[in-house]
Parts: C-alpha cells; structure tokens; sequence
C-alpha cells in the first residue's frame, strides 16, 4: 500500500512536469485530467497488488505440493537396504520427529545420496529449529558432495555451527580430517588435541588417539 501511494505521488509529479508547458502556454489547466488519470493508476497498481498476492499464494501451494510429492518419493524408494527400509518405516510412524530426519540423512549421506541427505536434513531443522548438529551435518554432506572440498558454502556451515557449540564434534572432525588430508598435520593435531582435552561426551577417545597417533608420525615423516 505505501509504494501505491509513493507511485501515485511520483505519477502526480511528473503529471504536473507535463502540464506545466500547457500551463505556461495557455494560463490554465483543469485539475480533473491529472486527478482522474491518477486515480485510475492507483487503481490499476492496488489491483495488481491483489493479483500479485493471490499469484503468490498460488506458487506457495504449488511448492508445498511439490515438496509432498518428494517427501512421498523417498519414502517410498525401494531398496534392498534393510536400515534405510526402517529409517523410512520410522518417518511414516512419526513424521514430525526430527531425529529420524536426521538419521535418515546421514543414512543418505553414507549411501551418498547427497541431494536426498540434504532434504532429509531441510526437514529436520523445519521440525526442531537450527542447531549446531544440523548445521555441522548440513557442512559434512555438502563437503562430500563437492568431492572433499572444503567450499565456502562448507565453510559457512561449519563456521554455524561451532558459533553455536564451538565443540561440536561432527564440526571439529570434519575440519580436523580436511587438515590432514591436505597435509596439514600440525592443524589436525591442535584439534584434535582439543577435543581429546574437553570433557564432550560425544568424543570417541579411542579414535582420536589413533588419528593423533597417525598425525604425529605422518608430521615426522614429512
């Protein structure tokens, strides 16, 4: 409604602009075509207006529709995988539990089916909310997705997500394992270390050990 009104009083100007040289030239000019003309404008734009927003709504229903269908498709892929069969049961069961979104996204993403992985993972922050698990989950998919490239959209969600928990571990990890797979190993150690001195409960102690272990001797040898 107020870029009507602000359209309406831009019309009037530049109605007043072209009037002005019959004004100047004849030393009158009716105010009843410039108010007419406007009036009907500022109906043509209010009308539009309306019509946008029912366009709108259309497209917002079109969308919801298509978003059921896909929902509907990876529920009911077929497969011969007897976890992702349960995983899907599980939804169908409880559809608006967002940690079996999320399993069933990170199921995806070890099945690399990223795309899937990563509408698994719109529907699970839909239902709890952003989080740094969902943000770190979200930056771990799309970095096997570019080919264990650390991107900047891969960047971004890690730096979500560890702004939210700055231990979170599935975010470290994937740092960590990006560092030392580029030869960085002194980076690699240093978080690693990290998450071996904190007191996360998610921690796998043994498996750090080891990566710290493989990081060392891979530095010496280098």
């Amino acid at each position: 409604m107020v870029l009507a009104i602000g359209l309406a009083f831009m019309l009037l100007l530049i109605l007043a602009g072209i009037g002005w040289p019959w004004f100047a030239q004849y030393g009158r000019i009716s105010w009843r075509w410039p108010a007419g003309f406007t009036l009907v404008v500022l109906t043509l734009i209010l009308l539009g207006y309306q019509h946008l927003g029912r366009f709108t709504l259309v497209q917002q229903e079109v969308l919801r529709q298509q978003e059921a269908m896909r929902l509907n498709n990876m529920l009911d892929k077929q497969s011969d995988d007897p976890t992702l069969y349960r995983l899907q049961q599980r939804i169908r069961q409880s559809p608006d539990n967002g940690g079996g979104w999320l399993s069933l996204a990170q199921h995806y993403l070890y099945r690399n089916e990223f795309d899937d992985a990563l509408f698994a993972l719109q529907q699970a922050e839909r239902l709890q909310g952003a989080n740094a698990v969902l943000d770190a989950a979200r930056a771990t998919v799309l970095y096997y997705q570019a080919d264990k490239k650390m991107t900047k959209e891969v960047a971004y969600w890690l730096q979500q997500s560890l702004a939210k928990e700055p231990l979170q571990y599935t975010a470290l990890m994937l740092q960590a394992s990006d560092q030392f797979t580029h030869g960085r190993y002194v980076e690699a150690i240093a978080i690693w270390q990290q998450l071996l001195d904190s007191d996360n409960p998610e921690v796998d102690r043994a498996v750090i050990i080891q990566a710290l272990a493989l990081a060392r001797m891979m530095q010496h040898a280098s």
